[in-house]
């Protein structure tokens, strides 16, 4: 089975050095998509999954480090790499702490520079590796932590709205009691991908424990989240799992709980507040959302 090639995103505003890396970089095995706006690259990231990104430092919309730090914000795991004209320890400095996985110089050598793409693409899946829960993927519990920390220092900087759902899977111990933990774990994977699918690629998606899941949604007011929230809940209720006609309800649906930043003064009580709201769903009969008013 061939593996997929790694997808790469190209910013340049020269046209021909775009298109002319784009060709060299596919034949050494990779995917490559170009962009010569780098006004158009958060927009780009939020519709298209990429492995990394290569920045020119010098364009004329924005500069590669403010850029730079405009993916970091959003898509804090993907890696990216300066290729610039001007290679000063300070330039290069600059641009590590702005958050770039390597800073690579013209004129590029071509070897190296495939080197460099790998090993910031290897570095970051070992890396994700141990923030990643191994049965569904997603994040799991200490990666949930460490990014939900980011985001709120973020909301509070910016004065930006976010919003967290809690949520898990009704009566998941008759489904495992019934047909046991594997058939469970099957369901878990699959109410993870459901999920990843309905949310956005900004948005992190992670196993919180058990059968509960949890997400965090950058730019996102309690409206928005609790049209999400019912999104997600009417995905799980229409999917076919095997073997939830024996569950009390017949089917397998999910109960939601969403708090939004700005009245809790913690990490620690926003996620308190969505709990609190997700055990109200479960009091008031399951399979729906409930959010702090």
């Amino acid at each position: 089975m061939l593996m997929p090639k790694p997808k790469l995103l190209l910013v340049d505003d020269d046209v021909t050095v775009c298109y002319t890396l784009a060709e060299i970089l596919n034949e050494y095995g990779y995917d490559c998509t170009t962009e010569t706006n780098g006004l158009q690259v958060l927009s780009r990231l939020q519709t298209e999954l990429f492995d990394a990104v290569l920045l020119d430092l010098m364009m004329p919309e924005i500069s590669g480090i403010e850029l730079l730090q405009r993916i970091k914000e959003p898509f804090p795991d993907l890696p990216a790499i300066i290729i610039t004209g001007f290679g000063s320890i300070e330039t290069a400095v600059e641009s590590m702490q702005a958050g770039a996985a390597d800073f690579v110089t013209k004129p590029i050598d071509m070897a190296v520079l495939d080197i460099r793409i790998k090993k910031a693409i290897e570095h970051e899946q070992t890396r994700r590796l141990a923030f990643t829960d191994g049965l569904t993927s997603l994040a799991n519990y200490r990666s949930f932590h460490t990014r939900l920390q980011q985001e709120l220092e973020r909301a509070d900087r910016y004065h930006r709205p976010l919003s967290l759902i809690m949520l898990d899977i009704d009566y998941f111990k008759a489904y495992n009691d019934t047909h046991g933990h594997p058939q469970g774990d099957a369901i878990l994977a699959q109410v993870a991908k459901l999920l990843k699918q309905t949310s956005r690629s900004s948005d992190m998606v992670a196993r919180y424990g058990g059968e509960e899941f949890a997400l965090i949604l950058p730019e996102t007011d309690q409206a928005s989240a609790e049209a999400l929230g019912n999104r997600l809940r009417e995905e799980i209720e229409q999917f076919q799992f095997a073997g939830e006609e024996h569950l009390p309800s017949k089917i397998l649906t999910i109960s939601v709980g969403i708090a939004t930043h700005g009245r809790y003064a913690s990490k620690e009580a926003l996620i308190a507040a969505a709990d609190a709201e997700l055990y109200r769903a479960k009091r008031e009969g399951r399979n729906r959302v409930c959010a702090m008013t």
